[in-house]
């Protein structure tokens, strides 16, 4: 992830290149949880397909032809790629009706274009849709694709303070109940920092930031327990946002 690649050299190719070989020897596909490891596997993929040097130098390294033709997923993609909205919209039962989610992709799973090209990259909207098939209100967050910070969080705190700060700052005043990520170190960065940036800027944040299959499994009716909801720093009102008697919604509506 972050420092071989920042260092230069070869080692922040070679090192996701072994993933993909490793992976496509048995598989057709991989999917990555994190969205730090889903851009160097996309980055490295690309680069091992344009360029026969360094095929050649993985394969001095690996001892044989490296693998690399394998598709790579994010776990949001994945999610959309396989769940039926229509169907997700009936066993929900409209649970989360009322409660608005702010929709917080961070940058990389939606930039570099030359990495991750893809049509919607300035305001994608798969969260969107899965997320209004439990019943959530779901309104556009202009800082949707906006970074965190990221990483630098090991080296340079103060910027991911500054740049979380503006995040939270936007959903607290536009009435958000919650931030939706898509990236651990999003949901890290935002619920974990949260009190060291009240400390630095005298704000009272106090926002919920759940990880997106934390909210769809709240709308299929999983249990706080099971989501692992009790570790969140910033615990959710989750009996407050609950709607046990909503109906089943009927569509769901398209960005």
């Amino acid at each position: 992830s972050p420092a071989p690649h920042h260092l230069g050299g070869l080692l922040g190719v070679l090192l996701p290149a072994r993933v993909l070989h490793n992976a496509a020897r048995y598989h057709d596909a991989v999917v990555a949880p994190c969205a730090g490891c889903y851009n160097r596997l996309r980055y490295s993929r690309g680069m091992l397909r344009r360029d026969k040097s360094l095929r050649d130098r993985m394969e001095t390294v690996l001892g044989q032809p490296p693998r690399h033709d394998i598709e790579v997923f994010d776990v949001l993609d994945f999610f959309n790629r396989e769940i039926d909205y229509e169907e997700m919209a009936l066993r929900s039962h409209g649970r989360l009706c009322g409660v608005k989610f702010a929709t917080y992709y961070g940058c990389m799973l939606t930039r570099p274009p030359e990495v991750i090209p893809r049509p919607d990259s300035k305001d994608p909207v798969s969260m969107e849709m899965l997320l209004r098939a439990t019943g959530a209100e779901v309104p556009f967050f202009p800082l949707k694709t906006e970074c965190c910070g990221s990483y630098l969080g090991l080296g340079a705190k103060e910027i991911v303070m500054s740049a979380s700060r503006r995040i939270l700052e936007l959903a607290a005043a536009d009435g958000y109940d919650a931030i939706v990520t898509a990236c651990p170190l999003c949901q890290q960065n935002l619920d974990l920092r949260q009190a060291q940036i009240n400390r630095k800027f005298g704000t009272s944040f106090r926002m919920p930031v759940l990880y997106f299959s934390q909210v769809i499994g709240l709308g299929i009716g999983l249990s706080a327990g099971e989501l692992g909801l009790d570790a969140n720093i910033v615990a959710p009102p989750v009996d407050d946002w609950l709607t046990h008697d909503a109906e089943p919604l009927k569509e769901v509506e398209v960005p």
